[in-house]
């Protein structure tokens, strides 16, 4: 599992939904979270960064992964377990 921060500029609420909902839909993501005061947005789920970003810029936004954002596929399932329990969902309308 991965997790991917990255900055994206969120003017209004509508924004923020419109972004949302378009990552939402990608395969293997399990989680989207926002913060609209940050301009920040959390993606949680095993997906490919490039299609994230590219996603985001569909949508008219630009988007920066920011650093440390990624767990490595090959840190120890260990790390990794305590790393997505810590990760709290708000939206469980988009577990899959």
């Amino acid at each position: 599992m991965e997790v991917v921060d990255l900055k994206v500029c969120l003017h209004c609420k509508s924004c923020e939904n419109a972004v949302r909902k378009t990552l939402c839909k990608i395969k293997g993501v399990k989680c989207v979270e926002t913060n609209r005061a940050l301009n920040k947005i959390t993606v949680l789920g095993y997906m490919d960064r490039k299609m994230i970003i590219k996603e985001v810029r569909k949508t008219g936004r630009k988007a920066k992964v920011l650093p440390s954002s990624s767990l490595r596929p090959s840190t120890p399932r260990r790390r990794s377990r305590r790393a997505t329990s810590a990760f709290k969902c708000i939206l469980p309308s988009c577990f899959r």
